[in-house]
């Protein structure tokens, strides 16, 4: 089974609609969904995230520097802003 990004939102996990937020029936909101060797796409079940997390991660920091995106993340700690002069 192969971890693909969700053809119906493109990796994002929901949709915005005149202001209003709704996750992706199709992947549930991981953006992610597993594909079979027919190439029919299912939803990761719950579950299974405790196991596919490096690879989720791995997906979208790849999704992210499609879009252009060049930073890592911070943790909060680590963040200029949240830091007190």
């Amino acid at each position: 089974m192969q971890i693909v990004r969700c053809v119906s939102c493109e990796g994002y996990g929901w949709f915005e609609d005149d202001g209003a937020v709704m996750d992706c029936d199709w992947c549930g909101g991981v953006g992610y969904v597993y594909r079979d060797a027919s190439g029919v796409d299912r939803k990761i079940p719950e579950a299974d995230y405790g196991a596919v997390a490096d690879v989720l991660e791995r997906l979208d920091a790849e999704r992210l520097r499609e879009m252009g995106y060049t930073g890592e993340a911070k943790k909060p700690w680590e963040q200029a802003v949240r830091k007190r002069s």
